[in-house]
C-alpha cells in the first residue's frame, strides 16, 4: 500500500506540472487561490526595492495578478510576465486590459532558457512557480543571469513544513466544486505542499544559484515561504 501511495503521488505530481493541465485548469486554480494569497502579493509589492524606471520580470506569472499589481505600483517601470502556458499568457493579457495597465506585457517563455540578454532586468519576482520547474537550479541560475548586478530576487513558494492545522485552515478557503475537503487536503498535503520547498531549502537553492544577502521568512497570512536575495 505504501508503494502504491508513493506511485500515485509521483504520478499526480507529474500531472501537476504538465502544461496541458495548466492550459485546462490554470484559470480555475488562479481564481480560487487569488483571495487566499492576495496579502502575499501585496507583501512582495511593498518589499521589492523602489525601482521607478526598472525592468521587472515575473517568472511564472499565471493569470497576471502580481505583474499587474507591480506595474500599478510603479507606473514608470516596465513589468514582463512570463509563463510556459500560452493559454495562461492570453488570460494574463486579458486581465491587464481589464485593469487598463499599459506598462506591463506577457509572453510565453521557458524559465530554463530565458529569451533575454544578460543583465537585462533590475528585479525578478516569482510566486508558486519554482516547484513546477523541471530543474529548479537551472531556472534560478537563468534568473541570476538576466538580473543586473545588484538586482533583487523575491521568490515565494508553498511551505512544505506547514502544519496540518494551518493547511486545513487554508483548505477551507480553497473551494473547488465537487472536490471533498478531505480529498483536497490530501492532494495539497502530498502533491502540492509535500513536493515543494521549506524555508531553509528554498533559501539554500537561491544561495546555490549565486545570490547573496539572503533573507527568508514564513508568511503569517498564508502557508508560503518568501526568500529575498540580491545578485
Amino acid at each position: 500500500m505504501a508503494n502504491l501511495n508513493k506511485w500515485i503521488i509521483r504520478l499526480l505530481t507529474r500531472l501537476r506540472d504538465e502544461r496541458m493541465i495548466w492550459d485546462l485548469m490554470g484559470s480555475l486554480y488562479n481564481r480560487r487561490i487569488y483571495d487566499l494569497i492576495a496579502e502575499l502579493y501585496t507583501h512582495i509589492a511593498q518589499q521589492l526595492p523602489s525601482l521607478r524606471t526598472a525592468r521587472i520580470l515575473d517568472a511564472g506569472a499565471g493569470q497576471g495578478y502580481l505583474s499587474v499589481l507591480l506595474a500599478s505600483h510603479s507606473p514608470d517601470a516596465q513589468v514582463t510576465g512570463i509563463d510556459y502556458s500560452l493559454i495562461q499568457v492570453r488570460r494574463a493579457e486579458n486581465y491587464r486590459r481589464q485593469k487598463k495597465v499599459l506598462n506591463c506585457a506577457f509572453e510565453q517563455n521557458n524559465i530554463l532558457s530565458l529569451a533575454f540578454q544578460d543583465a537585462f532586468f533590475d528585479a525578478t519576482v516569482s510566486v508558486g512557480s519554482i516547484k513546477h520547474w523541471p530543474d529548479a537550479h537551472r531556472g534560478l541560475t537563468e534568473i541570476h543571469r538576466v538580473l543586473k548586478p545588484g538586482g533583487c530576487l523575491m521568490i515565494a513558494e508553498t511551505d512544505r513544513e506547514v502544519s496540518d492545522d494551518n493547511l486545513r485552515k487554508f483548505v477551507k478557503g480553497f473551494h473547488i466544486p465537487f472536490v471533498p475537503e478531505d480529498l483536497l487536503f490530501w492532494g495539497l498535503r502530498h502533491v502540492v505542499f509535500g513536493q515543494s520547498f521549506s524555508q531553509d531549502t528554498l533559501a539554500a537553492a537561491v544561495n546555490r544559484a549565486g545570490f547573496r544577502n539572503i533573507e527568508s521568512r514564513k508568511m503569517d497570512c498564508c502557508p508560503y515561504v518568501v526568500v529575498k536575495a540580491w545578485k
